[in-house]
């Protein structure tokens, strides 16, 4: 049997452990053939490092999609990451649409935009209204609790949320299944919550804060979850997200308590074997 393909729209950047050099990994681990679609080529990531060079790849995504479709080649599913810049939105859009023309791909959104409640700085105002197209493709997304607010133009805040809030915040992005990642609890916990279309609740599962933030852990969650689901490991979207919560709660512990350059991402490397093995996680549903 061949492995699942994913198609997986990313950055490269050359030093720093996050988008393709976290997701090519993961993927592969997790028993799937990533077949990246590179968006930008940076020297290093841009969380710590300064003057970074920046390849913007636009055209070449463009080229690369016309000669897949030439091949003729399928996709298990398509997760787009992040994006250069807001004209890159209609390449995925289109990658999209022609997977979709013969198959049923898992379609996965990371609206990678902005962190701490505002845009990154290489970011265009007009993004936001991007990625909501984007998004409307999409079976999965999985926005941080700053890219829900841009999507939705709710005010940013990481005051603790009440489960009515939680259930509002899931609703209110539309989206098909929703995921919120790192959203604070009462009583100090934090949780990913997930919600799916038509249900009444939505699945929780919670994780200890630790004083620390590293780079890429979101790409690291996204690609986590899609390698789960695509390889057939979990059947459920909520199971797949405890599983990329533990894993995540795991990785930055063992992180932290190796010390090292906080903007060099987690210590992927030592982790992948753990992850290849599998491994449940809990996942609870709230009823509002």
């Amino acid at each position: 049997m061949q492995p699942p393909r994913v198609a997986a729209v990313h950055d490269l950047s050359c030093v720093g452990r996050c988008a393709l050099t976290v997701v090519i990994p993961v993927l592969a681990a997790m028993g799937a053939q990533p077949c990246p679609l590179p968006t930008a080529v940076l020297s290093t990531h841009t969380g710590g490092y300064q003057k970074m060079a920046v390849q913007d790849l636009t055209g070449f995504m463009g080229d690369c999609v016309g000669h897949w479709q030439s091949l003729d080649l399928r996709f298990d599913a398509v997760y787009s990451g992040y994006l250069a810049n807001p004209g890159q939105v209609e390449t995925v859009i289109r990658l999209i649409g022609w997977q979709r023309q013969s198959g049923s791909p898992l379609i996965v959104v990371d609206p990678v935009m902005g962190d701490d409640g505002r845009l990154y700085s290489s970011m265009p105002p007009d993004m936001p209204g991007e990625m909501r197209r984007l998004c409307a493709q999409a079976d999965l997304i999985t926005p941080n609790m700053t890219e829900a607010a841009l999507l939705t133009g709710e005010p940013y805040d990481l005051r603790p949320r009440d489960p009515g809030e939680i259930d509002r915040m899931l609703r209110k992005l539309g989206a098909r299944c929703a995921v919120v990642t790192r959203v604070p609890l009462p009583g100090g916990r934090w949780a990913n919550v997930l919600k799916r279309e038509g249900e009444p609740g939505y699945w929780q599962s919670e994780f200890e804060p630790i004083p620390v933030h590293y780079p890429g852990t979101g790409d690291l969650f996204t690609a986590v979850m899609t390698g789960a689901i695509v390889s057939g490991a979990f059947h459920h979207p909520q199971s797949a997200m405890a599983r990329a919560t533990m894993f995540l709660q795991s990785v930055v512990a063992r992180s932290w308590a190796a010390g090292g350059e906080v903007r060099e991402g987690v210590h992927l490397e030592a982790a992948l074997g753990a992850l290849a093995r599998g491994g449940e996680a809990g996942v609870r549903y709230i009823h509002p």
